[in-house]
């Protein structure tokens, strides 16, 4: 298991791609900060040319900026940090990130090499997965940090943090919850064993088909059992309890975000270690 993960640090560490994610990653978090920095403190004259605009526009199209509203965006720092990570802005390059480290070896027919005279493949799976996990805690740490440090100078002040303590629990079961989508990517790959398909059907899934797919699960339930009013599938995968974690989420969502991700997680990182061990390298 060490020496498998040593591999895997070396290959982490000397693949391109894994700086550029990284790299990518940060800076996407700084440049969110500034224009959410730039737009608050240009707020008269955007409304001001874009009422321009709207009277010049032959079409009598008319674009309204509640200025009142922005002005009152105040004590929500934590809000604004946590929405970073549950609107998918992080978890679009854990999914890049994802794909390309689990289904290269498989691509380059790097796995070829040494996989074969393992007697038990699915180490190599829970070792791969391990030190991925680790890419996502620094960077994931790092991008929270970022955000954090920032916030309370966006607009001299206009966001503000008032309860770090709940700000880092609640980072901390999107950490985990992200940690558990990782698990879903790595069985993708290690079931497809291609870059495409496992890149299309992880950015696929949350982005474009999750809200259909959930719509689906309720209504399927409700045909056969009376669903409270707040009752949603979502509630019980990783992906819905990504998008739906906030600030006001009360400590029952969390408990329960925090549940679903282990479950889910750990069914993946089985079925991956099954696999592994069953398929044909």
């Amino acid at each position: 298991m060490l020496n498998l993960m040593k591999m895997e640090f070396t290959r982490i560490f000397k693949s391109k791609y894994v700086l550029v994610i990284f790299l990518a990653t940060i800076l996407t978090f700084l440049i969110t900060v500034g224009l959410v920095d730039y737009t608050s403190k240009n707020i008269d004259n955007l409304e001001q040319n874009i009422s321009q605009t709207s009277d010049e526009n032959t079409n009598g199209v008319k674009v309204d900026i509640n200025k009142k509203q922005a002005e009152e965006l105040t004590d929500s720092g934590e809000d604004f940090v946590i929405s970073s990570f549950s609107q998918s802005t992080y978890l679009i390059f854990l999914i890049i990130f994802g794909a390309l480290f689990f289904s290269n070896p498989y691509a380059h027919g790097f796995v070829k090499n040494f996989l074969g005279m393992e007697k038990n493949k699915g180490t190599y799976s829970l070792a791969t997965f391990l030190v991925a996990s680790l890419f996502v805690l620094v960077s994931f740490a790092l991008a929270a940090m970022i955000l954090t440090i920032s916030v309370p100078y966006i607009n001299n002040g206009m966001l503000k943090i008032t309860d770090y303590a709940r700000l880092i629990k609640i980072l901390s079961v999107e950490l985990v919850s992200h940690i558990s989508y990782l698990a879903v990517i790595l069985l993708a790959a290690k079931f497809t064993r291609s870059t495409s398909k496992t890149l299309m059907f992880t950015f696929l899934y949350p982005t474009i088909f999750f809200n259909f797919l959930r719509g689906i699960g309720d209504q399927f339930l409700s045909l056969f059992i009376d669903l409270p009013d707040d009752f949603s599938v979502a509630n019980f995968v990783n992906i819905g309890n990504i998008i739906s974690t906030s600030f006001s989420s009360s400590n029952e969502d969390l408990i329960r975000a925090l549940v679903v991700a282990i479950i889910i997680g750990a069914i993946a990182l089985i079925l991956s270690y099954l696999i592994i061990n069953k398929k044909d390298i």
